[in-house]
Formats: C-alpha cells, structure tokens, sequence
C-alpha cells in the first residue's frame, strides 16, 4: 500500500514537512520508502489528496475500565479529596466489574481513541471480582479495533491477600503469555495501583514474582499529596527503574525527581485528570531540566490525546505565570517522549514516519490556510491540526479507520450492547459500599 498525494509531517530527526509526498508500507507493518514526490495513481495506491498524514497518537496512561462510568451519578454528596473520589467512585466502580462490563468498556475506549488518532493505548486495568483472564478480554477487544496496546493488572493490597494474590498471578500470566507471542501488538507490563494501598511485603512479593519475566511496572506515583514520598520508596523496593512507568508524579521531592533521572524511569503527565481530581499540576518544567523522561497520558479522562497535549502547554504557563513557557516540553511529552517511552518499555518504533518505523499512521483533514514548515509546527498543531477532523487511522498497516468510519468492528451494534451493559453496571455500582 502507498499513501499518496500527502503533506507529511516525519517527525524524524529533521522534523522534515513534506508539503506532497509519499509513503510505502509493507505488509509486514513497516514504513518503506518515503518520498518527497507523489506517487502515480495504480492499484495499491491511496490519494490522500492533500491530506496532512502524520504519526498515530500514543496515550501512555489510561484505565479503559472506566469507559462505562461515563454519565454515571453518585449519591450523596460529592467527594471532597481524591482518596474520597477514589473510595465512592473508582474503587466501588472496579469491583462492580464482569467481564462482560470490561470488553465493552474497553471496545467503546478503543472505538473512541481510533477516531481521535490514537494508534497505541497503555492500559492499567483492575476489576477485583473478575480479576483471572481479565487481560485476555481487553487484548481480545485490543485486536477487534485493531489498535496497539501495553495491558497489566492493578495490583493493591485493597481487597485482602487474596486479591492481591491473584492479581500477581494474572500479571505474571499475562506477562509471559504475551513474552512468548511477541508480535508488537499486544505488550504486557507488572501493574501496580500506588504505594499508599501497598505494603513492603506485597512490593517485595511483586518483585521476586517479577524477577524471571523481567516486565517493566506501570504504577501511580504521588498523584495527590496522600502519596507523597511514594517515588523513593518505589526505587527502594526496586519498583521504579528504565522500563517502569511512573504515572502523575507529582508531588515529588527535588531529590526525588534527581533519583527518577538517574534511575531512567518513565514518567507520565495526565493533566486533564489532575485539573478535574484537584491533586495538583506536575512540574513538568522541572522534570524536564533534571532530566526526567515525561510523557503524555488521558488517565482514562478522554481519549482526546490531542486536548492532554494543548492542556499539558497550558497548565505550565498558569504554573509558571509565564506565557513564555512550556512550548518544548509540552511538544516533546505528546510527539517525542511517549515514542521514547514505548521505545524503552517494549521495543517498538513508533511515532515517525520514516523507513523500518512501524506503520501507525493517522491522516487529518487538515489543510493549512498559512505556510507550515519545522520552525512553525507547534503553531499549527496547537490551533489548526489538533482540531481538525481524523479521516483515517492505519496500525501496523491496516486501516482501523477510513473516512471517518471504523472498519474492523460494527461501532453501532457495540455501543447500543455498551449502553445495556452500563446500565447493569450501575445497578450492581449502586448495592456496593
């Protein structure tokens, strides 16, 4: 297959802005040749007509389990903290879950995040009363959508030991389920939910389980204040290290932002649900100077990678009442550093179009009314292209989206079978304390 006819933002090296070009795909999933000159129409040949073609998005945090409390209504009055939030909500929430509520929240996640261009979803995934197999059921709808993802189990000590036991045994499960197929699609990570709901024993028990496999951990990292000091106990217990994913962190020390620097650790930046759970806005600046990785992740807030971007720029001006700032680190959490992050945790070449990258491609509706080039890319991705309509979406060479449409699955069906579901949901929600 060929896209033709394209204005082509690589985000290679260069940062090269093809204004009509070209780009092979092989079958094997893979960027081949790409050209700075349109390719003839013939049989494999798509015209893009002048379409902007550009790297799929990548979220690197969000729960897909939380796709069905969209609407949902909570009794009483509001949660006045987030561990109040977490108490009346998630953690109620996560233990209503079948598994027939965890395929369809996650088809729906996906559906949704393919029509906002995001090509690959790291996922962190917990439902205590149907916790064995859980992860098969979200790679299930994982290959239906036909996206790319990283999935693991949220392991706490929240529901007694025997829910902490299973939920090492499915991670571990999985983990070496997905280390023997090995396709690129479907990665696994160790998942842990935060240092407050877990014990040194259990930490200790997740690292020796872990030892053989050797997965990087997904794990929230000081999101709110009850969190605090969670950075260096995780290093401690030799939770957080090159391949690990530390979401939020962000009431973090500066001693302990130096030993996330020197220990490599990933570090991801959920703006949108921070501003809506009133923890706080991430130091992404200073992250940034002590040499901290940062990506950019949803927490299951939206799957509109796209508005994380715009507010991840925003939020570090207000931070910093400063409108000089937060240009390059919040360009570098969306469109460089997930890219490294998923490099680092699995292997995977994504976020580029050049040749051997993998082929997770998205083509916008996007038709420039002013020049665009490398020096002015920010520009036009904050106010132009990060609003304009995806018409498609290709993972690993194969359309997921075209003109709008999703392809591999019936969209319908799954949300009227979605919205059946969350009602049952609720009601089993509503008898649990």
């Amino acid at each position: 297959m060929i896209l033709s006819n394209a204005r082509i933002l690589t985000f290679d090296p260069a940062q090269r802005v093809i204004d009509c070009g070209s780009v092979e795909i092989g079958k094997d999933g893979t960027i081949g040749k790409v050209s700075s000159r349109p390719t003839p129409k013939g049989r494999n040949v798509i015209d893009a007509q002048g379409k902007l073609l550009m790297p799929a998005l990548i979220n690197c945090h969000t729960h897909l389990y939380s796709t069905l409390a969209r609407g949902i209504q909570l009794a009483g009055s509001a949660p006045r903290n987030f561990p109040g939030i977490l108490k009346k909500l998630w953690w109620r929430l996560d233990r209503a879950l079948n598994p027939r509520d965890i395929y369809y929240s996650a088809l729906v996640g996906l559906i949704d995040s393919a029509k906002c261009g995001v090509g690959m979803l790291v996922d962190h995934h917990s439902s205590p009363n149907a916790c064995a197999g859980s992860l098969d059921i979200i790679e299930q709808a994982f290959r239906e959508v036909g996206l790319r993802g990283a999935l693991c189990y949220e392991t706490s000590d929240r529901n007694g030991t025997a829910g902490t036991k299973a939920a090492i045994a499915e991670n571990i499960r999985f983990i070496e389920r997905a280390q023997k197929l090995n396709d690129g699609l479907i990665s696994p990570s160790f998942g842990l939910h935060a240092a407050f709901t877990l014990s040194d024993r259990t930490l200790r028990q997740c690292v020796e389980a872990n030892q053989s496999p050797g997965a990087g951990f997904h794990v929230h990292v000081a999101e709110d204040r009850s969190d605090a000091g969670a950075a260096h106990r995780l290093c401690r217990a030799g939770i957080l290290a090159e391949r690990s994913i530390a979401a939020h962190c962000i009431h973090v020390t500066a001693a302990e932002m130096n030993t996330l620097a020197r220990r490599r650790v990933n570090v991801v930046h959920n703006p949108q649900s921070n501003c809506n759970n009133a923890v706080g806005i991430q130091k992404l600046l200073e992250l940034n100077r002590r040499g901290v990785l940062t990506g950019l992740g949803s927490d299951g807030y939206t799957p509109r990678m796209w508005d994380e971007f715009k507010t991840a720029f925003h939020v570090q001006k207000l931070q910093a009442r400063d409108p000089r700032v937060g240009y390059a680190e919040a360009y570098a959490a969306a469109f460089l550093n997930n890219r490294e992050i998923v490099k680092k945790c699995w292997g995977l070449e994504l976020g580029r179009i050049e040749p051997g990258a993998k082929a997770d491609l998205v083509l916008v509706d996007y038709l420039p009314p002013t020049p665009l080039d490398a020096g002015n890319l920010f520009g036009h991705l904050l106010f132009g292209i990060s609003n304009a309509p995806i018409d498609s979406l290709i993972v690993n060479g194969r359309h997921v989206l075209r003109h709008g449409r999703i392809v591999r699955v019936d969209e319908r069906a799954i949300r009227q079978k979605a919205s059946d579901q969350a009602r049952k949901l609720w009601q089993r929600f509503e008898t649990l304390k």
